[in-house]
């Protein structure tokens, strides 16, 4: 792995990734991504702009997030590590379900991991999302998801987590269109195998009289506002509305975030490029808006890219910028970067004009896509790994050898590619639809990618197990997890997570 230039330090989430990084990619060259404290009221800002009046948010787990409160001097609190729990209740093993046990802080005893099988899917009992349902609602009476899906949708419609690997924590924020009007914030913290609320959503009790359409990802009053005020920064994509001040608070609207959900270690923050760029701060409890290119709100389509409604979001530790990327939803839109620090944007080539229908595995300073095959030109080789190189800027193709019969690849609309790294492996776990046996059934399988070899081989041995089937939608929400040296699958939003210890 190249090293990280002089002059920029590198962050602990680098640093992590590093040490499971077995080999660098080759490829061909071408010159074509505590117990806690109390909370602040939760509020908004425009690089510096208004405030807002959306209330504090209690926090669901024993010991309050460990991300970003403050030390009573104002400076920042140190990131605890991820830490086992050391008491002597294992839980128990049922069939292929576990329960965790945990010590008297919460934490899960390493004695109860242990206890986990091998080689196999297991689920984590009481961790669907859909626990947190009746304390979201508790808190905010009056509170109903507009939407078919309800709390669940906020995983499922089409969205995935931003991970925070060396403290074994994600966050999720989804829903939008029809399928969750829930625009709250949620962390999963390993250490405790359990979900709590970062943030509230909105409450919809406040949202009286408005004529909403078929989506929950605009609201309809900042919408017009916008329309009627073309100069103001106010977008269809956040709650404001000057006749209804409760339900202005000025935080994002609920919306798919696809792959375009990030943790930023360096600035402690959670980010996305989705329509707009949003940054929630973990050490103010606050959301933080950016009209992409400084465009007003009134002007910003997502017609000439910026991520649009489908995209990437990285953190370029290096350059300190944000990188976005829109790969699905056939958007051929180049990418584009934000600099938090001068609020600066530029665009940025990354890939080649067809790369939708991919998904995407960051190593190192190497972005790593595996567009599903069949929906490749037609002139080039399949299937194949296209990576960019975040140093030097290249791309590279890498076709792969395998026995895919082109003819028998899923070429319709599919936004449901697998793909994750496993560096103790120094493989790739991918899967997608193909017709093996020529029955028109273009059912899920599953592979390994060896970059190395440069090799493509179907590998069922990974849904062993309480595995489940791969989800449509599954996104970036299946990884590898170095400090339980598992794989994770969170698949869907009522259901339990699920673990694959490596043998």
């Amino acid at each position: 792995m190249r090293a990280v230039r002089p002059g920029r330090r590198s962050s602990p989430w680098v640093l992590f990734l590093a040490l499971g990084v077995a080999s660098v990619l080759t490829g061909c060259s071408s010159d074509d991504p505590d117990e806690g404290n109390p909370r602040p009221d939760a509020g908004t800002s425009a690089d510096g702009g208004t405030g807002s009046d959306a209330g504090g948010t209690p926090d669901a787990g024993p010991t309050g997030s460990d991300g970003g409160s403050s030390m009573p001097d104002g400076g920042p609190r140190p990131l605890p590590p991820f830490t086992w729990g050391s008491g002597p209740e294992t839980g128990s093993i049922s069939g292929d379900v576990w329960t965790p046990g945990r010590d008297s802080t919460g934490l899960v005893n390493q004695a109860s991991w242990a206890l986990v099988p091998k080689g196999r899917w297991i689920e984590v009992a009481g961790t669907p999302l859909t626990t947190l349902d009746a304390e979201v609602k508790a808190a905010l009476p009056g509170f109903r998801d507009l939407g078919s899906q309800g709390i669940a949708g906020v995983i499922n419609a089409y969205s995935g987590i931003a991970l925070d690997a060396p403290r074994a924590r994600w966050w999720a924020f989804g829903g939008g269109h029809a399928d969750s009007s829930n625009n709250g914030l949620y962390r999963f913290d390993m250490a405790r195998m359990r979900w709590s609320i970062e943030q509230l959503p909105d409450n919809s009790a406040n949202w009286t009289n408005v004529p909403w359409g078929i989506s929950y990802s605009g609201y309809p009053p900042a919408e017009a506002y916008a329309k009627s005020h073309p100069d103001s920064d106010v977008y269809s994509d956040e709650f404001f509305d000057p006749d209804r001040p409760a339900a202005s608070t000025r935080n994002p609207t609920a919306r798919h975030t696809y792959n375009g959900l990030v943790y930023n270690p360096d600035l402690d923050e959670v980010a996305t490029g989705v329509r707009r760029m949003w940054r929630y701060s973990l050490k103010t409890r606050t959301w933080t808006r950016h009209n992409p290119f400084n465009t007003p709100g009134a002007s910003y389509d997502g017609s000439k890219g910026y991520g649009g409604a489908a995209g990437w979001t990285f953190w370029d530790e290096v350059r300190g910028r944000y990188m976005f990327g829109p790969t699905e939803n056939y958007n051929y839109s180049q990418w584009w970067s934000f600099g938090p620090e001068d609020t600066s944007w530029k665009w940025e080539v990354v890939t080649p004009p067809a790369w939708h229908f991919a998904q995407m595995a960051r190593v190192g300073r190497v972005l790593v896509s595996f567009p599903a095959p069949g929906h490749e030109e037609p002139h080039v080789q399949m299937p194949r790994l296209i990576t960019y190189d975040l140093d030097t800027t290249k791309w590279n193709d890498i076709p792969l050898q395998s026995d895919l019969v082109r003819a028998r690849c899923y070429t319709e609309y599919f936004e449901g590619m697998v793909f994750a790294h496993v560096p103790p492996l120094n493989r790739y776990i991918a899967a997608f639809r193909y017709d093996r046996d020529g029955d028109g059934s273009f059912e899920y399988r599953t592979y390994e990618v060896d970059a190395e070899a440069r090799t493509l081989r179907e590998a069922p041995q990974w849904e062993a197990g309480a595995f489940g089937g791969w989800h449509d939608l599954v996104k970036n929400r299946f990884f590898y997890q170095a400090t339980h040296d598992a794989l994770v699958y969170v698949r869907k939003g009522e259901e339990n997570l699920r673990v694959f210890r490596l043998p």
